[in-house]
């Protein structure tokens, strides 16, 4: 029988949540700002304005030429959540216009804070989903291993879509799944449809997952009726969630952005959007030592992927749960044949077609040879939630096991049982992850054989430029007077940053080129290679004047420019 679900179990969740969010605050002055924040970061401040004019002077605000001057930069994207990082951004600095320091430590965290928040809010999201589908100690564990994988710790503490949006799709999904069995879930099903859409878009595509599953339950639920077993009556399999989708979804997508509120191009301005991202253009990304710029990509990319940064303790857990309910994910008359005595069994729901379907849908999308995979493993991070579900699952299997064997030795210890494996097992995840930061991008498991095997196999060190912010104390040691760095992959808008949050003395400025400069930087990435033979050339010499490493892997050389070393004499 599944846990009632109470306050306790909210509060636990909330406790969860706060606790994640603390951490991630407490780790975000180690990351500079990466490329893609530093273009949230213009836009949040263009909607923060405009959201104060709108409070001032509503008319205004309304003017299609004040709506477009603040919100037709970045908007490939929809407004949802930039809109929150321009309300945490305006709320801090009137903080400090009040005379105080701010919400926040710094200018960065409070751009980065509504990302943080969706973090905290998956795992409280992440045990209560657990907690009703496999029990309490299965959702527990999935939250935290959740928490603890090193790509999405990273990616959670950040300016960004990529955990917002995984915070929306698994919302959408345990929406869905409640609205099967609950008349008032059918309308949250569409509020939170509507809130995925305005979020990212990666959400289109829910209610194919949805459809599938739809079909397979009542498929199902026939085949329980025509054998004449029970089907709880609460199970509806009149499709009322797709009508609350209808509904609800793009009226909430549309109010949510105010670029397409001017319904004589809200079409026009919907097909530009559509276009955009079916159309994407295409980055480069290394992978066993080729660096893709165009389709068609490896199919085994995600998987391979997967294997390579989501820990190994996590991975075999999951391994277990799945196989412990693989029984549940055919057909009755299938399993039957198949398992005649297998103890798994599916829910009228069909609950674990849903949740693998979500886990494999993201991933199956990257691996079409057509998709781009510019962005490594965070265009299936919407995967993870599912995948930790079944972890847990799995961590519940062996806690059983180990209680079990343990109580026949000594019955006294056996309430201590699971507390002891969780611990065993949480241990290397809480390890692992305090050891990828700051350098969450550049981290593999041990199956690739950590940073320095990656290395070797030809794999992506890192993106977005983000490590720059490793050197500040490099830059501030060897540049006492200012000087100018070329940033390669850092972008200015995070360079900027570094200066507003006082990481950086402003004196220490960005150079438009390497002659320019008093430093050039360059990333170690495949399809830089390049730029190390231009500093080469440029300064005649092959000798850095500094390397970052991470694990002994370069992340980052820096060369001198001689001019300065002569100006240094």
């Amino acid at each position: 029988m599944k846990p009632r679900i109470g306050l306790l179990d909210h509060l636990l969740g909330a406790a969860l949540a706060t606790a994640y969010v603390a951490l991630l605050l407490a780790g975000s002055a180690d990351l500079a700002m990466s490329r893609d924040e530093s273009f949230y970061v213009a836009a949040a401040q263009d909607y923060g304005r405009w959201m104060e004019l709108f409070l001032e002077d509503r008319p205004a605000a309304m003017r299609k030429e004040a709506i477009d001057e603040a919100w037709d930069y970045n908007h490939e994207h929809p407004g949802l959540v930039k809109g929150l990082f321009a309300i945490s951004w305006r709320l801090h600095e009137h903080a400090k216009e009040d005379g105080g320091d701010g919400l926040f430590p710094s200018d960065a965290a409070a751009f980065r804070f509504p990302g943080m928040l969706s973090a905290g809010l998956l795992l409280w999201l992440l045990y209560i989903f657990g907690a009703r589908v496999f029990g309490r100690q299965a959702g527990a564990f999935a939250a935290v291993a959740y928490a603890l994988m090193p790509r999405p710790f990273y990616h959670a503490h950040l300016d960004c879509f990529d955990i917002p949006i995984v915070l929306a799709i698994t919302f959408c999904v345990y929406a869905y799944w409640r609205a099967l069995t609950s008349r008032w879930w059918v309308i949250g099903v569409g509020l939170a449809w509507g809130l995925g859409l305005a979020t990212k878009h990666n959400s289109w595509v829910l209610p194919g997952i949805f459809l599938i599953h739809f079909a397979w339950m009542s498929l199902g639920v026939r085949g329980m009726r025509k054998r004449g077993e029970h089907v709880p009556s609460r199970l509806s399999t009149r499709p009322w969630w797709m009508i609350s989708l209808t509904i609800l979804g793009p009226p909430i997508f549309i109010a949510t952005w105010p670029w397409l509120w001017d319904l004589s191009t809200t079409l026009e301005r919907f097909g530009w959007y559509a276009r955009f991202h079916l159309s994407h253009e295409y980055y480069n990304i290394a992978y066993f030592g080729t660096t893709y710029f165009e389709p068609p990509f490896p199919v085994a990319y995600p998987f391979v992927l997967t294997l390579f940064t989501v820990p190994l303790t996590t991975l075999v857990l999951a391994a277990l749960g799945l196989g412990q309910r693989l029984r549940a994910l055919l057909p009755a008359p299938l399993a039957r044949r198949v398992w005649p005595k297998g103890e798994a069994k599916a829910d009228a729901a069909h609950t674990d077609v849903l949740l693998v379907g979500a886990m494999l849908a993201p991933m199956v999308m990257i691996a079409l040879p057509s998709t781009p995979i510019f962005g490594a493993t965070k265009h299936w991070f919407p995967a993870y939630p599912f995948l930790c579900l079944y972890a847990g699952l799995g961590f519940w299997r062996v806690a059983h096991l180990f209680r079990h064997g343990l109580g026949k030795r000594l019955p006294a210890a056996r309430h201590l049982a699971r507390l002891v494996v969780a611990g065993v097992l949480i241990a290397p995840l809480a390890l692992e992850t305090h050891h990828s930061h700051p350098f969450g991008l550049s981290h593999y498991t041990v199956l690739a054989g950590g940073a320095p095997g990656a290395a070797d196999l030809g794999m992506n060190r890192q993106f977005w430029g983000f490590t720059t912010g490793s050197l500040v104390d490099f830059f501030e040691e060897e540049l006492p007077d200012g000087g100018t760095v070329w940033l390669c992959d850092t972008t200015p808008g995070a360079w900027a940053m570094l200066h507003r949050d006082g990481r950086l003395p402003r004196n220490i400025r960005w150079a438009p080129s390497m002659a320019r400069a008093d430093y050039v930087m360059v990333h170690h990435e495949l399809h830089f290679a390049e730029v190390d033979h231009q500093a080469w050339v440029a300064f005649g010499s092959t000798e850095p004047a500094h390397v970052l490493t991470y694990d002994g892997v370069p992340i980052i050389t820096v060369y001198e420019n001689p001019r300065r070393r002569g100006r240094a004499r």
